[in-house]
This record gives C-alpha cells, sequence and structure tokens, in this order.
C-alpha cells in the first residue's frame, strides 16, 4: 500500500497485527507505517497473540478472521473481554474476506471496533481506522486509572463527560459489572434505557437482574434480546444459564444448541451445553458438546482440567472406554506436572477400569486420585464434584456428599456450580437432597460473616479479621471468605495501623482468590484497596516482602 495524503499521524503507537499470511502482515503494517506507527509486532497463530496481549498494552489490533483450526478473529476479541487483556481506548479490528453475516457477527454489547473487508485499498485501510479511532478517542481518559486498577476514577472518568456519549455508557456499565456492583449497575442500566431503546443496556441489565438472582425480570430481557437481535450470542447463554437457574434443563439446552449452531467456537458454551445433555440424558449430544469444548479449551488462557473428566464421563456412557482412556492421556499431556491434571487423570482411569471390571486396578486409580486431592488447597470446585460423581456411582454417600460440600463451601454462591450439583443429584435419583447442601453451604458462610461483622460493629477489627482467617481452616478456598478475610485485614491495619503479617496475609488471600476467579469484580475492588493501603503508609511491594517499617501515614484514608 502506498504512502496516502491525510492519514492519520499515529507515532508512538503500538500495534498487534495477527494473520497466519505473511503477505497479509506485510501489506497491514505498511499501512500502519502510512500512519506513523512503528512499534508493531506480528504473529501468525492464536497462541502467540493471546501470550502477546498478555505483555503489553496495546493501542491498535488487527486480526485476520480465519484464523485457522476453526478459530476465528471475533471468537479473539470475545476471549480478550473476558480476560481483560485489551485497554478501554484500544481498537480491534477483524480483517476478513467473508460477507455472511452468519459468520462475522456484530454483537450489540460486544463487538469489535470495525471490520476491514478484503481487498482493501490504503484509503479504504486508513478510513476505517480512522473511524475506529475517533469512536474509542474518548475512552482514552479511563485507560490509566484502569491500567493500574483504580476502577473508581476510571468510572469517575466516565461520569465526567456530560451529556456521557454511548461509548463511554457501556464502559461505565462494564466497569460496575467487573467490580460487582450489580446493584449500581443496575439501576444505571435502567436509568439508560429510559432515556432510549439500547441492546447493549439490555443485556448489561439482564446481567446485573441474573447476578442478584431476579431470574425471572433477566429472562424477559434476554428473550427480548435475542428475539430483536438474533446473532447478539451473549443473549443466548444468559437465557440459558437463567433457565437452568429456574429450573428448566430441557429449555436451557435448547438455547445453547441455538446458540452452538450459531457459534460454536467457545469452549465454555460448549461445555454448558454438555453439561445440560448428560443431566438431560442425552448422551451422543453430550460427548460431541464436551469433546468440542476439551479441544477449543486447550488454547484458552485460563485452563480447567475437568471438563475432560466432564467429556470420560459422557464417553463411559456411550460405552466408549478406549476414548476415556485416550481422554486421561490427554489430559496429562495438556496439563505436564499439574497436580490438579493428574487427580483428573486417576480418576477418569479410575472409571475406565470399573467399567472393564477390573475393580483393583479401579480402586487404586480412585484411591490415588482422592490422596491427590486431600493433599491439595483450594481445589477448583468442578474437580471436587467428578470425585462426588465417583464416590457416587461406587455408592461411597458419605464420601461423596462430603465432596459435595466441600465443593459448595468453595463456590457456595456461584449459580453454575449449584447447578451442577443439582445435575448430580439428579442423575442418581435423588434431586431431593440438592437444595438441602446448597442452603447449608450458604447457611455456613452467612454464620462466619455475621461473626466477623458483630465484632467489626463493637470496634474489634483485629477480632474481625482473625475471624475470618480461623474460618478460612473450616472453609478452604472459599472465594467469598478468601475476599471477606482480606478486606477485614486491610480495614484492620487502616483502622489500627500498619502490620506486615496482615499485610502479607492480605496480599496471599487475594493472590488465591485470583487464582480461583481470575475475573471476580470484589477480587480487583480489594487489589486497589490493597494498592492504596500500601501508599497510604508509604510501602512499596519490594518493602513488604522484606518487613520494612512504615513511616507513620500523613493522611486518613479507609481501605
Amino acid at each position: 500500500m502506498a504512502n496516502i495524503q491525510g492519514a492519520p499521524n499515529l507515532t508512538g503507537q503500538q500495534a498487534l497485527v495477527i494473520d497466519p499470511n505473511s503477505g497479509m502482515r506485510q501489506a497491514i503494517g505498511a499501512g500502519l507505517n502510512d500512519c506513523g506507527v512503528t512499534q508493531i509486532d506480528y504473529v501468525s497463530r492464536l497462541a502467540d497473540a493471546m501470550a502477546r496481549l498478555g505483555q503489553t498494552p496495546y493501542d491498535i489490533v488487527l486480526s485476520e478472521f480465519d484464523l485457522g483450526g476453526g478459530l476465528d478473529g471475533v471468537h479473539l476479541f470475545e476471549a480478550c473481554h473476558r480476560h481483560q487483556l485489551l485497554k478501554p481506548s484500544c481498537v480491534f479490528m477483524v480483517v476478513t474476506g467473508e460477507r455472511r453475516s452468519s459468520q462475522v457477527m456484530s454483537a450489540a454489547e460486544l463487538a469489535p471496533d470495525g471490520y476491514l473487508l478484503k481487498p482493501f485499498s490504503s484509503a479504504d485501510f486508513v478510513q476505517r481506522l480512522m473511524i475506529a479511532l475517533a469512536r474509542k478517542a474518548q475512552l482514552r481518559p479511563i485507560d490509566e486509572a484502569t491500567r493500574t486498577g483504580d476502577y473508581l476514577a476510571a468510572i469517575a472518568a466516565c461520569d465526567a463527560v456530560q451529556p456521557q456519549p454511548d461509548t463511554l455508557a457501556r464502559a461505565k456499565g462494564r466497569l460496575l459489572t467487573l467490580l460487582g456492583e450489580h446493584v449500581q449497575a443496575r439501576d444505571f442500566y435502567r436509568e439508560v434505557l429510559a432515556s432510549r431503546d439500547a441492546p447493549w443496556a439490555m443485556l448489561g441489565l439482564a446481567r446485573s437482574q441474573f447476578a442478584l438472582r431476579q431470574y425471572d425480570e433477566a429472562q424477559l430481557l434476554y428473550e427480548r434480546v435475542r428475539t430483536e437481535h438474533d446473532l447478539v450470542i451473549e443473549a443466548y447463554d444468559g437465557l440459558a444459564r437463567t433457565l437452568q437457574a429456574l429450573g428448566d434443563a430441557q429449555g436451557a439446552q435448547a438455547v445453547l444448541a441455538d446458540a452452538v449452531q450459531r457459534s460454536p467456537l467457545v469452549a465454555q458454551r460448549q461445555r454448558a451445553l454438555g453439561r445440560l445433555a448428560l443431566r438431560n440424558g442425552e448422551r451422543a449430544v453430550a460427548e460431541g458438546a464436551l469433546a468440542q469444548a476439551v479441544e477449543l479449551a486447550r488454547t484458552a488462557i485460563t485452563r480447567d482440567p475437568a471438563v475432560y473428566s466432564e467429556l470420560a464421563r459422557a464417553q463411559l456412557a456411550n460405552a466408549d472406554v478406549l476414548g476415556a482412556q485416550r481422554t486421561a492421556a490427554q489430559v496429562k499431556r495438556d496439563f505436564r506436572h499439574d497436580e490438579v491434571a493428574l487427580v483428573v487423570s486417576d480418576l477418569i482411569e479410575g472409571e475406565a477400569f470399573a467399567a472393564l471390571k477390573e475393580r483393583d486396578k479401579a480402586e487404586r486409580s480412585l484411591t490415588a486420585a482422592r490422596e491427590r486431592l486431600d493433599a491439595m488447597a483450594d481445589v477448583p470446585a468442578g474437580v471436587l464434584l467428578e470425585l462426588a460423581h465417583s464416590c457416587y456411582a461406587r455408592r461411597d454417600v458419605e464420601s461423596g456428599e462430603r465432596y459435595v460440600k466441600h465443593a459448595l463451601r468453595v463456590r457456595n454462591d456461584d449459580a453454575e456450580v449449584a447447578g451442577a450439583v443439582e445435575a448430580l443429584y439428579h442423575g442418581i435419583g435423588r434431586p431431593e437432597l440438592a437444595a438441602p447442601l446448597i442452603q447449608s453451604a450458604n447457611q455456613d458462610i452467612v454464620e462466619v460473616n455475621n461473626e466477623a461483622v458483630r465484632a467489626a460493629n463493637a470496634g474489634d477489627y483485629a477480632g474481625a479479621a482473625e475471624r475470618f482467617i480461623s474460618a478460612l481452616e473450616t472453609l478452604p478456598g472459599n472465594l467469598q471468605v478468601l475476599l471477606n478475610a482480606a478486606n477485614a485485614l486491610l480495614v484492620c491495619v487502616n483502622k489500627a495501623g500498619w502490620d506486615v503479617r496482615y499485610m502479607e496475609t492480605a496480599q496471599q488471600y487475594l493472590e488465591r482468590a485470583r487464582r480461583l476467579d481470575p475475573s471476580n469484580g470484589k477480587a480487583r475492588q480489594l487489589q486497589d484497596a490493597f494498592r492504596r493501603t500500601q501508599r497510604r503508609y508509604g510501602v512499596d511491594a519490594a518493602l513488604l516482602q522484606n518487613d520494612a517499617a512504615p513511616p507513620a501515614p500523613s493522611v486518613d484514608s479507609k481501605a
């Protein structure tokens, strides 16, 4: 592409070009050079793109639609948002020769910033880039705030521009959701919808209502978006989750089957379909969906070995013992030196041996799985539930219930985990057992929280923190307690003065919480509070590691 007059001057901006074709990478790079962009990274594979995006805050990302292996640029964009890999003002454009709307979808809430249709000229390239950059320019003030984790400042930056354009309104809604402020997000989206009919705001309101367990309202909104905007696949996913929460597993499966026909290349969507099909007794559908989920998940940023065990259960339900054994070998290859994956592999091998009536080998493998798991901390709820399935299959009711309780204590506030527990007991013909266990787990957390709140209200901040620390001995790996404990420790430090042990413990809890749920909103808020507490006392991360004593604070602030 030749240099053209009128190209924007983008000197100093960083760009990433993702395309399997070296000639196309070169052509796009030349177009960026015409605009003054010299800091350009080039990759040809999705895995390399994800690695780069995790390291660099790019200003511009240009991705080919067809990335090979059934993967595409739109789903790369969705993954980037799911894992917060793009700063708000980053322009993400898809380069494609495809003109079929069923393949190149534009979601109302979550869509790339534009499509560059091949073949294109220099003028086409510059025009599309200028339009996208102009649309995103208003988001630059919130870049720095979000990069440092100060989401409250980012929201303030959105509010500083009045009247608030849709770009900033959408950003504010997403930020409130990221922070877990679902009541504020709900009220904000309602305010937007009172002035205009915005599909993205309907989706945001539905998400907030689901998070607040207002399922009937969420269902109506998701159904409306799906009817009026049938290519917005997020509405299908949300509707399926809502129907499952309402107890309509058949309806949820039908919605997901429709979504997968339209957009099959998302691991979580295939996994959700497979789980529902397995629960509903549709074994062939379950095996096909879970096999696709395993394949897609191999390139994901955060991977869960439990999906391999779910696939093996579907394979064994279809009498495909050899397939299950291959799945056991595959999980070890895909997760080398991972203790959780070894638990899953042992578990699958044990079930395969049991299907072959090789009882001694089955018991050895299942015992190995249980011993490995019992020695671990922060075990994912999905793996605990897979082991519970195995225990119930052996008629070891006591152990099965113990692992179910453990899973619920780990993620008592997770609707998917609750749904998986309900599916487990439905599968063994005892659906009435699920609700009391779920309620009991929630009650355990409520009692811990109430005790700590009473201590804090009485001014015993250290006592509140210690109650949470003690609770983690009986509720190991519970995300909610980890976050509440970190919060109590930070409040104690801000109220009573610097305490190295409390700060180090809070840091450990936040790191564990991020491993359990990388996208948790409250964890983001507390990470920001942790940094502000350090700044208040004049301590940086390196000094904290060295047990440094900070100077006395000069200002009063709260975590």
